[in-house]
């Protein structure tokens, strides 16, 4: 029973996460609009796009190595 209410607590917390870190996307987006113009705040976001996908990239080659050696997967959810 202890486990289910410590998967509960780490959703929320993921979710408040989340939610903390998209708001605070939005208002460096706008400064970032406001200051310099729509062209900073597109290479800013392509450039976390790019980012964020080098760290999948990243995540799978590191599973896929573990797989190899017969550890355990990590535990990831996309």
């Amino acid at each position: 029973m202890k486990r289910q209410d410590m998967h509960h607590d780490s959703t929320d917390l993921l979710s408040t996460t989340l939610s903390f870190l998209a708001v605070n996307l939005l208002w460096i987006f706008i400064a970032l609009w406001l200051l310099y113009g729509m062209v900073p705040v597109l290479l800013l976001a392509v450039a976390m796009n790019h980012m964020i996908n080098r760290l999948e990239v990243r995540m799978i080659r590191a599973e896929q190595r573990a797989d190899t050696r017969g550890a355990p997967p990590l535990n990831r959810r996309i």
